[in-house]
């Protein structure tokens, strides 16, 4: 019985054919990413000394969903393939012809359920495995969906703002980019800005802050992008003349309130200096 490294194992297949070999299965790659909708093929193979006729290969998966259910992908068995879990019916199958010493296999129209850790275990006896298991991790990545802009706050002239872009969907997560489409440089220096979140803070808002404002968000595999059609109210010109009326009303009030003080002063004078006149002669007497 042959035992030991990978480089041993071929030697003892090349050199030791009666002799029984443990058996080796290898994965050329730990993950695979794919875009949903893509065919992810995931390698496995393995080496044996011994016949394939009683060849096994199964392959299962434990989804990123629910890690607590493992699931059956494919099954080869008796010269035979079996299919596995109802969600891969028609889309797994073998990547070569089996029985052979690749045991790879497709997943065609990729779905974001299939993300998880994918085990394909391998027998073939006489040969046992010491290593019949090889383990590779398959991310079903989606570009961003279309996300949503919306204003947050009052559009008054003075006014502080906050732009907010999201989208639904976008694996890895995506990042926002804002920026104003009619202006340089792209945002007011003022402009705070979360790429991470999707946010834009505009503090002290004018009418140069009205225009064409653009959300991109943006991941690994793809960007999508949102428009927003700001524009800041500016004061009513009746209002305006409200305002200055009223000033100017007040403006009036006050002078009138000033000329009545002082003749109210003037009057309470010219009456104190005649009672003061009145009242020497009498201590005169």
């Amino acid at each position: 019985k042959c035992m030991g490294p990978p480089a041993v194992l071929e030697l003892c297949v090349l050199f030791f054919p009666g002799l029984v070999c443990p058996l080796e299965v290898s994965v050329s790659s730990g993950s695979i990413q794919v875009a949903r909708g893509q065919t992810a093929v995931l390698p496995c193979t393995f080496t044996t000394n011994a016949a394939l006729t009683n060849l096994n290969v199964i392959w299962m998966v434990i989804p990123l969903s629910n890690a607590n259910q493992p699931q059956q992908v494919i099954l080869y068995q008796g010269g035979q393939i079996f299919g596995g879990a109802p969600q891969f019916y028609g889309r797994v199958g073998f990547a070569v012809t089996m029985p052979t010493t690749s045991a790879s296999i497709f997943i065609n129209n990729t779905q974001l359920s299939d993300t998880g850790t994918y085990q394909c275990l391998v027998n073939n006896l006489p040969d046992r495995g010491v290593r019949n298991i090889g383990v590779i991790g398959l991310t079903v990545l989606v570009p961003p969906s279309a996300p949503l802009c919306r204003i947050q706050g009052s559009l008054d002239v003075g006014s502080d703002i906050t732009l907010t872009c999201s989208s639904e969907e976008g694996i890895p997560r995506p990042t926002y980019l804002w920026e104003k489409l009619d202006n340089v440089p792209k945002l007011p220096p003022t402009a705070t800005q979360d790429q991470v979140q999707g946010t834009v803070t505009l503090r002290n808002i004018s009418t140069v802050s009205s225009g064409l404002y653009q959300c991109v968000a943006s991941n690994a595999i793809g960007t999508s992008t949102c428009l927003l059609d700001l524009q800041v109210i500016a004061p009513h010109p009746r209002s305006i003349g409200l305002i200055a009326g009223a000033v100017a009303t007040g403006a009036v009030v006050l002078v009138v309130c000033i000329v009545l003080v002082a003749v109210a002063l003037f009057y309470w004078k010219n009456k104190h200096k005649e009672e003061e006149e009145e009242e020497i002669p009498n201590e005169i007497r």
